[in-house]
């Protein structure tokens, strides 16, 4: 569902003139959820609002992340303890601050454990009177009671030219539609390009550096600085990486795998991650047999086989490109 028709749908829906619902948005990572959870909340909060001024307000104020009657919860994206479920549930027969209606907008739904699940469950199903559930999630595969109680919309990434980007910076950032439009205000608007932009990467140790730090930030949650530099960075290092690995000597080669293998053989997923971005980068310099084989040695990362093999294998097929 692309953008136009995502908007179009909203507003069908709150034509409906529903009084309480739980909706469920699903969509993969290039996806800003939680921006069009956002857009639908304006929509709820400013339904029966005549006053143009008044409406503006409010949504500034839901843009801010600041309306008292609109709730992120988990932003993010990690577990939900039960604890927290249980102070949603209470907050919904609480009076509303300053409207008659209240949303909750809850993130990193797939993450929800069966205990909290079940405790969230009769709520969603049934809504008091005036409060809204927005349920984000990355993937379908959630417990089938939520998924089947909540109202449905599949939301697709934009496409460059929604986005207002090129074809080729929309492919830099995998059509990430936060990261694009975080790009956009910091260099776009200033006109500076991605070509304009230059870091220090010319040897192994840059890119093993780069990738360390970016797997940190995502799945060590640790702090960056400048979130935007540590994503140009590691994606440089994978252009850089894929375009140079065949003209090193398999002594650096070897090292580079190695590093790698100390470094996310406990971490499976963003293993993956990383292959898939090579991939990417890779499938305009391999031919169709040698793409298909890097994608199976990709989805094996999920299986119980060796991380050193898939390595190895993979980046064999690079080198002899």
């Amino acid at each position: 569902m692309k953008s136009s028709e995502i908007l179009r749908n909203f507003k069908n829906e709150i034509k409906t003139g529903k009084v309480s619902a739980s909706y469920l948005f699903f969509g993969d990572k290039r996806v800003d959820l939680l921006h069009y959870a956002l857009v639908f909340s304006k929509m709820v909060m400013t339904q029966d609002v005549k006053n143009e001024d008044i409406k503006t307000q409010i949504e500034k104020q839901i843009d801010n992340l600041a309306h008292p009657d609109v709730e992120i919860v988990n932003k993010n994206n990690g577990n939900i303890k039960i604890d927290e479920i249980r102070e949603i549930i209470y907050e919904t027969i609480e009076s509303s601050f300053n409207s008659p209606k209240k949303i909750f907008i809850i993130c990193g739904v797939e993450n929800l454990r069966k205990e909290s699940a079940n405790a969230l469950l009769k709520t969603i199903e049934e809504p008091p009177k005036n409060v809204y559930f927005i349920l984000l999630s990355r993937t379908l595969n959630i417990i089938p009671t939520i998924k089947s109680r909540a109202i449905k919309f599949h939301l697709e990434s934009s496409t460059s030219l929604e986005l207002g980007v090129d074809k080729k910076t929309y492919d830099f950032f995998d059509g990430n539609e936060n990261d694009i439009k975080l790009f956009k205000k910091n260099y776009l608007e200033k006109n500076i390009s991605l070509e304009n932009l230059s870091f220090e990467i010319k040897t192994v140790e840059d890119i093993l550096k780069n990738i360390v730090n970016m797997q940190n930030y995502l799945f060590y949650n640790l702090e960056t600085e400048n979130y935007l530099e540590l994503i140009i960075k590691y994606n440089k290092s994978i252009e850089f990486l894929v375009k140079e690995v065949k003209f090193w000597d398999m002594e650096n080669v070897y090292f580079m795998l190695n590093e790698i293998e100390i470094e996310v053989k406990k971490n499976r997923e963003f293993l993956i991650n990383f292959l898939s971005k090579v991939i990417i980068c890779a499938k305009v310099m391999v031919n169709s047999k040698d793409l298909k084989k890097l994608i199976e040695i990709k989805n094996s990362v999920r299986n119980n086989v060796n991380i050193r093999s898939i390595l190895f294998n993979f980046f064999n097929i690079l080198y002899d490109a």
